[in-house]
């Protein structure tokens, strides 16, 4: 199995997104990002592994989702997008690297290859060489330049 394991803010969201989005509704995504991540499974049918903070709201249970998991799940929905998994809460202080090696320990025969698509640098150690970074500041999150960078990752076998 291929993984990208995804980050939301900074990633399907950016600071020019933030300065036009309706804020009288629920839009913290921004929806034209999501076919780019439909590309990369598309192209290397990849399964999304949410690796944001934001999988504290979402479970593959919608009934154990709240509202910001339920909106989640919709939105992705409407792209044909399904999260497979979210990567495991260990703790308060935990990097995010050391959740994404958790979640990876814990399947160890299933994963082929991975991709980490995030906007900040968390200092990744050993997983840089499956990293994106993206760039919400001065960019929209994620781009096609990015997509090509995942779907080389992913289909080049990464650091597993």
């Amino acid at each position: 199995m291929k993984v990208i394991f995804l980050d939301i803010d900074g990633v399907l969201n950016s600071r020019a997104y933030d300065r036009k989005r309706n804020r009288n509704e629920q839009t913290d995504i921004d929806e034209t990002r999501l076919p780019l991540v439909k590309e990369i499974i598309e192209r290397t049918g990849a399964e999304i592994v949410l690796s944001s903070t934001w999988r504290e709201h979402w479970s593959q249970d919608i009934s154990k989702c709240d509202s910001d998991g339920e909106y989640i799940t919709r939105t992705f929905k409407k792209f044909g997008l399904e999260i497979y998994d979210k990567t495991p809460d260990i703790g308060r202080y935990a990097e995010r690297r050391d959740e994404i090696n958790c979640w990876l320990e814990a399947h160890p025969s299933e994963v082929d290859s991975f991709v980490i698509i995030d906007d900040y640098r968390y200092g990744w150690k050993e997983l840089n060489a499956n990293f994106v970074k993206t760039n919400p500041n001065l960019g929209l999150g994620l781009e096609q330049e990015h997509v090509e960078k995942a779907v080389e990752i992913l289909l080049t076998g990464g650091n597993v």
